[in-house]
């Protein structure tokens, strides 16, 4: 697991904060344990994704997230090798119940 350049990415991985009640949250994700993404996520007009670009290996994958602010995700996936696959960690919280959402897909993703 390691980041690279976008044309290299066999996972394109975008992560916001979509919260107005928690305006700043430290989110850390990992994949197959190793981390990828560890720092803070402003909501900001909630159209703020950041995109991280992972190389992986072909087949199957664990990503965990979890947030200062207790709310934890694990979701698996597969990557085929031969064309790129993209996904979304968004962080949500309405009245002090934190979570994380995700979305896998082939296509790119539509705010990309």
């Amino acid at each position: 697991v390691r980041l690279v350049g976008d044309a290299d990415a066999d996972l394109l991985l975008y992560v916001s904060n979509q919260s107005f009640e928690d305006g700043d949250v430290r989110l850390k994700l990992t994949v197959d344990g190793v981390t990828v993404v560890d720092g803070e996520f402003h909501v900001e007009g909630q159209h703020n994704w950041i995109r991280f670009p992972l190389g992986l290996l072909p087949g199957r994958h664990i990503l965990t997230a979890e947030s200062d602010t207790g709310a934890t995700l694990t979701e698996s996936f597969e990557v085929p090798g031969n064309e790129p696959r993209y996904a979304v960690v968004n962080y949500w919280a309405e009245d002090d119940a934190p979570e994380l959402t995700w979305d896998f897909q082939r296509e790119p993703v539509g705010f990309a």
